[in-house]
């Protein structure tokens, strides 16, 4: 997944426009108080600080190596809520503002409202697969384990309990061995149960996973689920590449439902290839990060 700049775009416009709205509230509140007719230099101030906190932020989300599309969902989240509360105002404090005033912050408005749905179109552009149907998140984590190590752990696709604290029991059903055909089934710790069958399967490299999604109690949002392992030699280490890629159901929450599968993504299956690594060094402690870079 490498379809960002869109997004990137996005963010960065809107960065520039919040900070010279915040520089001018800062700088000049007394030319905002007579466009909009009201007097509250202390007001315009702390929004204007808000505003330039808010611009630098989007900065910083819009230059980093791996663009993180949680970041960007509650940028958007923070655009409507000041969209909703300016026509809120409006409707009741309408007699506040001049004219002037009104016009002025019905076209800030539309601004930001314009800016949350380019964010919002960005983020589900940056999670498309090459599937049109599907949508796409995949993380790469580097670890200390060799290749080979680290498959000997990752392949044991039942014992994915072992490494993941959300899970509270993991099985392939039958007694299969780990391969094309094999059903894994999956119980979370709140109750949740799913089942997966493998797909693909090449020994000492890579693995897919089908989310048996068809049956009535599947109890994740998606019509469709596949998801995979794959494990490369990195120096003397290796890389670990983990990825989903999903139709939600419906179809206009993926650019809500895709940066929730992310930011909790990116935060635990660092720490379960972390896990994993230590069972294949034999060690408690090794090293294990997040790559920045999409896949």
């Amino acid at each position: 997944m490498n379809n960002t700049r869109p997004l990137h775009i996005a963010l960065l416009a809107n960065a520039v426009f919040s900070v010279v709205c915040g520089l001018l509230m800062l700088v000049c509140p007394g030319f905002i108080e007579n466009l909009l007719g009201i007097q509250a230099p202390l007001l315009l101030r702390l929004v204007g600080l808000g505003l330039l906190v808010f611009g630098v932020d989007l900065v910083h989300q819009a230059t980093r190596p791996r663009l993180a599309t949680w970041r960007a969902l509650y940028a958007s989240v923070s655009d409507f809520l000041w969209v909703i509360t300016s026509v809120v105002g409006l409707l009741l404090f309408s007699d506040l503002f001049s004219m002037t005033g009104v016009v002025l912050l019905l076209i800030v408005a539309g601004v930001v409202l314009a800016f949350a749905c380019w964010q919002i179109w960005g983020i589900d552009f940056a999670h498309r697969a090459d599937n049109p149907a599907l949508h796409r998140h995949c993380l790469v984590v580097r670890t200390e384990a060799p290749a080979a190590a680290m498959w000997d752990v990752i392949r044991r696709m039942g014992d994915i309990q072992n490494y993941m604290p959300s899970l509270a029991r993991s099985e392939i059903l039958d007694s299969k061995a780990p391969g094309v055909g094999a059903v894994r089934r999956c119980t979370d710790r709140s109750g949740k149960c799913w089942a997966e069958e493998c797909v693909d399967f090449e020994p000492g490299h890579s693995f897919t996973m089908r989310f048996i999604s068809e049956v009535p109690d599947f109890p994740f949002p998606v019509s469709t689920m596949v998801g995979g392992w794959k494990v490369m030699s990195a120096g003397t280490g290796s890389e670990v590449m983990v990825w989903w890629e999903l139709a939600p159901k419906p179809r206009f929450l993926a650019p809500i439902l895709l940066p929730i599968l992310a930011f909790g993504a990116d935060r635990d299956f660092v720490q379960v290839i972390q896990l994993m690594a230590g069972d294949a060094l034999a060690r408690k402690h090794n090293g294990a990060r997040l790559i920045p870079r999409f896949c």
